[in-house]
């Protein structure tokens, strides 16, 4: 009975671990992509944004309205680096900066630095420019 409960374990685990390994090669998108693997995987964003070495991927979720934003796929250098996706079809499997468990939170401005308070102007050499003289007529 023990060794029957085991191997349907094991076939059990087997079969799994199969599934994800077929999910894995068809859509999820892995860390060190270029663009057009994610595009391949996951079809054509609904906006893409670049900002100097980075360009960021949105892609429709369905939970717009709950979660209040797209999922989406950073990629830095022409190379996936992070994912936040909440789509139970989008797949990452790096570690993401958001994880799907993880709960919202407020995170506070960090505190005015000492030397960056109002008032504190260093370094600065003010002169009085010289009236141009009149040409005589």
């Amino acid at each position: 009975m023990v060794k029957r409960t085991l191997f349907l374990i094991a076939a059990v685990a087997a079969t799994c671990a199969g599934h994800a390994r077929a999910q894995d090669t068809t859509t999820a998108v892995r860390p060190g992509m270029t663009e057009a693997d994610v595009r391949n995987r996951w079809g054509e964003p609904v906006a893409v944004r670049r900002v100097n070495d980075w360009t960021y991927l949105f892609y429709r979720n369905g939970l717009e309205q709950q979660w209040g934003f797209y999922d989406l796929v950073l990629l830095q250098n022409g190379q996936v680096v992070d994912a936040i996706v909440r789509a139970p079809e989008h797949l990452y499997l790096g570690q993401s900066s958001s994880p799907g468990d993880r709960v919202p939170e407020f995170t506070p401005p960090p505190p005015p630095r000492p030397d960056t308070a109002a008032g504190a102007v260093t370094g600065v050499r003010v002169t009085t420019p010289t009236m141009p003289s009149r040409p005589e007529f």
